[in-house]
């Protein structure tokens, strides 16, 4: 999807073939699975929902079956649970299943039906971002591989948009009745399937289209160092002593500042140039820039992380600086971790591996830091976290820190760590040394 365009990415269409129902703000087809069924087995009701409108809504999905079978003998269809209640984020698309079971002696006939009644209701004013007729095309490339498989397993059923009575929302699908065989009997169980919300779309420019007055009012306004510092900190210390590092409080002190370097650059006091920035993470820009464009708008993984939790979990913009010390801790550190790699090497001229290597590294040590296996070392910690910290040490100071006396301390530290020094990190430890070296000087504590 181009720029401000409202017409997002038509899943159900994409399931269809272009076929559904409009009702209300969502849009609709219904389905059986399997089509043809056999008296005595379970079979499930399949309702697709696509919410066309920006705003929340509330469905009820309730189902009707036929009241007696090709010979007229009552009751023959029966389920457990014949109403589903949804609550469908802006956007989303999924799926309601309702399992149904025919008795064995069911006649056989080809023209039963089922129906599905809806009652919808928006939660708020809704504005469409899919047309009437259909969204817009579904790239494939900007969705997941299970994503893309759920829903070809889906456009092999035969969905119906025929609409039962003249008023209200009544969808109402064909199947099969053939004779009884035996097997094993599946178990069917009602529910609810998300297939998509606008989270899930590799371009970001959905989430930023939803949920940008919220981000630059709730969010950026609240990216403040005195509240970020000390929480990250302190996770940082959890987390890097939970997978085995014996991490230092001046350690995490230096990853924690090139952190709340990573959100300050999201909204930079002024348009100088900084030659160790990237406006990729200036998200003030993003907004300013954002236009129609034929290629994706990708955000920070952190900026990304705080609109998904948003999209499940509304509350969380009224606390952003909890969310993203806690639970987005590993976005912000990806975000941190390859950024880094670019500030080292600009400081240090050192050639640290390609993007994709990079980024490899990246996801091998939040893995480590995920599952503490295998143990993290002190080439995990200094490249390039704490000594991207260290790079840009007089950035993001705190009014309590005495930034000379915490590279003083940083180095002992590093000093002190020598024993752990191998053929591996050599390379690491020296670097370290010299760019806390290179940061005492520029302070004016070396000659």
């Amino acid at each position: 999807m181009a720029g401000d365009q409202r017409n997002y990415p038509d899943i159900l269409g994409y399931v269809t073939g272009g076929a559904r129902h409009n009702a209300s703000v969502v849009q609709v087809a219904l389905a059986v699975r399997p089509r043809v069924v056999r008296a005595g087995r379970p079979f499930e009701a399949i309702l697709l929902i696509q919410n066309a409108a920006d705003t929340d809504v509330d469905i009820t999905a309730t189902l009707q079956l036929p009241a007696e079978d090709a010979k007229k003998k009552p009751n023959r269809f029966i389920v457990k649970t014949d109403k589903l209640v949804i609550g469908l984020r802006p956007a989303e698309t999924g799926y309601v299943t309702l399992p149904i079971t025919c008795l064995p002696d069911t006649a056989i006939s080809d023209s039963y039906k089922i129906a599905m009644s809806l009652d919808i209701k928006p939660l708020g004013k809704a504005r469409r971002v899919r047309a009437t007729e259909g969204g817009g095309e579904v790239a494939l490339e900007y969705l997941s591989d299970d994503t893309i498989n759920r829903l070809n397993e889906l456009k092999k059923l035969s969905f119906s948009t025929t609409r039962r009575g003249l008023m209200g929302a009544t969808l109402e699908a064909p199947f099969n009745v053939l004779s009884a065989d035996i097997g094993r009997l599946s178990d069917l169980k009602p529910g609810w399937e998300s297939l998509w919300r606008l989270g899930d779309y590799r371009d970001d420019r959905l989430l930023l289209n939803q949920y940008r007055e919220v981000l630059e009012t709730k969010v950026l306004s609240q990216i403040r160092r005195i509240t970020l510092h000390g929480p990250l900190v302190q996770t940082t210390l959890e987390r890097f002593q939970r997978a085995g590092f014996d991490i230092l409080e001046v350690e995490a002190h230096y990853i924690a500042k090139l952190m709340v370097h990573m959100l300050e650059m999201a909204v930079p006091l002024e348009d100088t140039y900084d030659y160790l920035g990237d406006d990729f993470y200036n998200v003030t820009l993003t907004l300013k820039k954002d236009a129609p464009s034929e290629d994706p708008l990708q955000l920070p993984a952190w900026c990304k992380g705080m609109l998904k939790t948003i999209e499940t979990n509304a509350t969380a913009a009224d606390q952003p600086a909890k969310i993203i010390t806690t639970l987005l801790y590993d976005e912000l550190l990806r975000d941190a971790i390859l950024h880094g790699f670019h500030m080292v090497a600009k400081a240090t001229g050192e050639h640290l591996g390609s993007q994709q290597e990079q980024a490899e590294y990246c996801e091998q040590l939040i893995s480590k830091l995920q599952n503490g296996s295998p143990r993290l070392t002190f080439s995990d910690a200094y490249m390039p976290l704490v000594i991207g910290g260290a790079i840009i040490y007089d950035r993001a100071v705190l009014k309590s820190e005495k930034v000379g006396e915490k590279l003083g301390e940083l180095s002992e530290v590093i000093k002190s760590r020598y024993a752990e020094v191998d053929e591996d990190n050599e390379v690491v430890c020296r670097m370290a040394d010299q760019t806390v070296d290179r940061s005492l000087q520029k302070f004016g504590y070396r000659a």
